[in-house]
């Protein structure tokens, strides 16, 4: 089959336009990506201020639910709308979820200013690979894109730190006040800077009604709702007017990539969300050293972003990084999950490492392979499916593990049955608050539950 016509490559900006583009583009990327992974070590705080424990899951899984939802809908606006606009646009709604987690009163508030954030985060992420699109040429996006990735998992690395410190420091509310001066600067250099040449247009010859209707709002609302009830509803009967048209899922390359990014962001956000509340219940870490010890897992998954990002860019297939992701995490993942309050430093240094090595192969890939099979036209929706698949598994992956933790937790505390504590307010008092209720005789075996899960 002959891979699809292209357009004559347009004109594209000065280097020194590109790179200043590129910096408000790396920024707000770091903002998004530092969203992903700050609050997980604040995680422990939040619930003893909250006394939410049951809602752990959620303060993951809200930003990830709606950047999956979404993610689909700002593919679509991608090709309609123009992407400078778009993108300012997604910028705001992610600075407005970032104000209202920051001056959240209740956890209620903070799960929707997450999900708030998560909203505007699908448009800026995808929005960012779209711009590229559009100021760079075929053969150097790979490296560009590979380079959004590295800041990725730059703030990756970042994250639980700055967390743990303005936790232990300041407070966790400025692990969203953090995202406000950011998101100034960037909405200031795309406004000047960015000039994007003309492009051909999914709304051309198109009344206000017929590009509205374009949009699929129906199966963009009905798979919205959907997705809060952890159901997949995605509308082909549309055809080219679907969210995800059918030529373009039924790629082989596309769907092999969602799976991919699927199950491979779900298992990393998992550990990135659960590990620092071992590290602080059961060994009794601070917020700070626990982003400290979680460093082996995040630090080699970047350094193995970049070198695989280089990789392809010289090799030009991913395929190899997927199938050595694939082994390199399963082991990772596998010996992780072994860990108890007995585990030495070295092995959780070790498995952490392995499984980071896993993720950094293979994280930054599924945003690569439209690049391959689809037309230019068609790269706005082909990227936004492969970030989809991204964030629902990390949504769903995230869910389900606070699920199984808050299942495991009452049931162990019922077994225990501490006289005179009330199993629910352990739970109620937090993840770490907990150890300051037990009496020191049964302190043991109640860390022994916690560490079970």
């Amino acid at each position: 089959m002959d891979p699809p016509s292209r357009p004559q490559e347009p004109l594209y900006p000065a280097p020194w336009i590109f790179a200043i583009n590129m910096f408000a583009m790396y920024i707000a990327v770091f903002c998004v990506a530092l969203d992903n992974t700050i609050i997980s070590t604040a995680i422990p705080n939040i619930t003893n201020e909250f006394h939410s424990l049951g809602d752990v899951g959620w303060y993951g899984s809200a930003f990830f639910l709606t950047q999956c939802a979404f993610q689909l809908l700002f593919g679509k606006i991608y090709t309609i709308f123009s992407p400078k606009w778009t993108y300012l646009v997604s910028l705001f709604i992610f600075e407005v979820g970032s104000l209202v987690c920051g001056i959240a009163p209740s956890s209620l508030t903070l799960i929707i200013g997450r999900a708030v954030a998560g909203a505007g985060a699908s448009g800026v992420f995808a929005g960012s690979l779209v711009i590229i699109s559009h100021t760079s040429p075929l053969e150097k996006r790979p490296i560009w894109q590979g380079l959004i990735s590295a800041m990725y998992g730059i703030a990756s690395v970042v994250g639980p730190i700055v967390g743990g410190a303005f936790t232990d420091l300041v407070t966790w509310r400025w692990c969203f006040y953090i995202n406000l001066p950011f998101g100034v600067v960037t909405a200031a250099i795309i406004i000047f800077f960015l000039h994007l040449a003309p492009r051909p247009s999914a709304s051309k010859d198109k009344t206000r009604r017929e590009t509205f209707l374009s949009l699929d709002p129906l199966g963009f609302a009905l798979f919205l709702v959907s997705m809060v009830c952890l159901f997949i509803a995605l509308e082909w009967w549309l055809g080219e007017n679907a969210t995800i048209p059918v030529r373009i899922i039924t790629q082989r390359t596309i769907w092999a990539a969602c799976w991919f990014a699927f199950f491979l962001s779900g298992a990393f956000y998992l550990f990135i969300y659960f590990i620092p509340i071992y590290f602080q219940a059961i060994n009794g870490d601070t917020a700070l050293q626990s982003s400290i010890d979680n460093l082996p897992m995040v630090l080699s998954n970047v350094i193995l972003a970049v070198i695989s990002g280089l990789g392809v860019s010289k090799l030009g297939y991913i395929n190899p990084f997927c199938y050595a992701s694939i082994v390199f995490a399963s082991v990772g993942a596998g010996l992780l999950m072994t860990m108890t309050s007995e585990t030495s430093t070295g092995q959780w240094i070790g498995y952490q490492i392995l499984f980071g090595f896993g993720v950094g192969l293979g994280f930054q890939q599924p945003p690569n392979a439209p690049l391959t099979v689809l037309a230019f036209e068609d790269l706005p929706i082909g990227i936004a499916t492969t970030l989809f698949a991204r964030n629902l598994g990390a949504s769903l992956f995230v869910t389900t593990g606070n699920s199984m933790l808050g299942s495991e937790l009452r049931r162990g505390f019922e077994d225990l049955a501490i006289p005179g504590i009330d199993p629910e307010s352990l739970l109620e008092a937090g993840a770490t608050s907990f150890r300051s209720i037990v009496p020191s005789s049964s302190l043991v075996a109640a860390t022994d539950v916690v560490e079970v899960p």
